[in-house]
């Protein structure tokens, strides 16, 4: 149920695949592309419908087949003409969907509806003889997975038959052979540059346009020789002529592209309202002072003595004999002397199983307070993390620039991790207070990192003083997270716009002294629960 959940949840979507496939996903920017390491997709609606996650799953998986199986440094070498390109795309295609299909057995079912959502909406015929070739091409490759592609595979047949008679035949020979023996981006170029020379024989013995001689028909043009490229050939000649010798921009687009171009469709006019992940970024931190930095272990250790015993969630221990549960047959000779203590049962014990990640806001209104705050953001830290069984994390936002670096998501929200679950805790959580408040972007991108962690319990804690950049992004996010069973708390720093967001599980200061007791009272409060 958690995997149904997390799937229709284009960040966690994004999240879950990118880690299992080894790839980065970015969600935000104008447009869907891959760079060869990171695979992006545009900012979207907030509200995604089923079919647009699937576009979106789609896309992650085939980009990401391309990132881990294709060649790219063979395919330069190659040298292919625009023509042998596209065929080998729709081979290539193919090829890596397969392979990672192998590999992750749950993807086979996306691309299998990404193919009839593509492919069985297409009601369009293109009456170019020569251009239903690389129609009927591309759906017997995809009618392999896809059978109810068949009966359109064999329309479109039939035109190619009409037009150049025993040329699917010869096509067949080189996809059986793509079918059976294809394992390879070279295999790919290969089979692709057989294809194209088949089209070509195939010019060569369509009949000259009025009867006669090729030859003939040349000379009539002052052809010297009779060159093929010379003579005048039926309509279905030329077409395929123009095919062989089509550019880039002349043929049909290729599965990635239309994906691409799907996407970019559907980002809303107003930038504002988007789903967007905010990026890691990069962010100057320096230690704390060593006069807070004592303040600061003061606090830490007042407040670890609180919460110490605090946080308690049930954790599997070894099993138990008793009297009830399932019968252990090991524990059968205890019957001969009267002892019913024949059964195991699942024994608990208390324990603190907890991840709790601090989510600090840095924006440029926390100029005069981003002092105390982060001094107690990392007391907070130091107290939790020196309590066995709680994995604790702290994120600041905004970030400065994203450390991808020379694309065009550049300018979107950016986070920076001052602390990662499972690192020891550190003094360096001085940093400057500047940029805009981005708090929906940025816990969907926390969302991603917490989600996943093995602890049985997960808290967010947000500190921010003012609005978000966005309501509406904000709420979906945190609607979001609830969903997934991680429990958000909010302190408002003179401002009461967090309670709108969490009415129930928020504080408002308006003081400066308020903030150190404000916030431990309200960590105590969520640990509490």
């Amino acid at each position: 149920m958690k995997n149904q959940l997390l799937m229709k949840s284009l960040p966690m979507v994004a999240s879950v695949l990118g880690r299992k496939y080894g790839v980065k996903v970015i969600i935000g920017g104008k447009g869907a592309y891959t760079d060869g390491n990171t695979i992006h997709l545009p900012a979207l609606p907030l509200d995604c419908d089923e079919t647009l996650i699937g576009l979106a799953r789609g896309y992650i998986d085939h980009e990401a087949a391309h990132i881990r199986e294709t060649r790219f440094d063979w395919l330069r070498l190659a040298n292919l003409t625009p023509l042998e390109m596209h065929v080998w795309n729709a081979f290539e295609d193919w090829r890596v969907e397969h392979k990672l299909a192998r590999l992750f057995p749950g993807c086979r079912q996306n691309f299998n509806w990404l193919i009839q959502h593509l492919f069985s909406n297409d009601a369009e015929q293109n009456s170019d003889p020569a251009m239903a070739i690389l129609n009927w091409l591309l759906l017997s490759v995809r009618a392999w997975d896809v059978s109810s592609l068949n009966s359109q595979r064999d329309e479109v047949g039939k035109l190619v038959e009409a037009h150049y008679p025993g040329l699917i035949d010869q096509l067949n020979h080189v996809l059986h052979k793509v079918h059976a023996y294809c394992d390879s981006t070279q295999d790919c170029i290969l089979y692709a540059r057989e294809v194209v020379s088949i089209l070509k024989e195939q010019t060569a013995v369509l009949p000259p346009e009025n009867g006669g001689s090729r030859s003939e028909k040349a000379a009539k043009k002052g052809a010297p020789g009779g060159h093929p490229s010379d003579a005048v050939f039926t309509d279905s000649g030329q077409q395929l002529q123009k095919l062989i010798d089509a550019d880039e921009t002349d043929l049909p687009t290729d599965l990635g592209k239309v994906l691409a171009d799907n996407l970019r469709k559907e980002t809303p006019k107003d930038i504002g309202e988007v789903l967007r992940v905010a990026q890691l970024g990069t962010k100057a931190t320096k230690p704390i002072p060593s006069e807070d930095a004592a303040i600061a272990r003061k606090a830490s250790t007042a407040l670890r003595t609180q919460l110490q015993g605090l946080l308690q969630s049930s954790v599997l221990t070894r099993s138990k004999v008793g009297r009830h549960g399932r019968l252990d047959s090991r524990q059968l000779h205890r019957l001969s002397v009267a002892d019913a203590r024949v059964f195991k049962r699942a024994g608990q014990q208390v324990g603190i199983n907890t991840a709790v990640h601090i989510l600090l806001d840095c924006s440029g209104s926390m100029r005069r307070r981003i002092k105390l705050t982060t001094q107690v953001c990392h007391a907070v830290a130091t107290a939790l993390n020196a309590i066995d069984g709680i994995n604790v994390g702290v994120t600041a936002f905004p970030a400065g620039t994203s450390v991808d670096g020379g694309n065009e998501n550049n300018n979107g929200p950016t986070v920076c991790s001052l602390l990662g679950h499972g690192e020891r805790v550190h003094s360096n959580f001085a940093i400057s207070a500047t940029g805009c408040t981005p708090l929906g972007e940025s816990l969907w991108w926390t969302l991603q990192q917490v989600v996943p962690l093995s602890e049985s319990r997960k808290i967010v804690l947000i500190l921010t003083d003012g609005d978000p950049d966005s309501f509406n992004v904000a709420f979906n996010a945190i609607e979001e997270g609830k969903r997934f069973g991680v429990e958000i708390y909010g302190l408002g720093i003179m401002s009461e716009a967090i309670t709108k967001l969490l009415p129930n599980h928020s504080r408002t200061i308006n003081d400066l002294p308020e903030l150190a007791p404000a916030m431990f009272e309200m960590l105590r409060s969520a640990l509490l629960k």
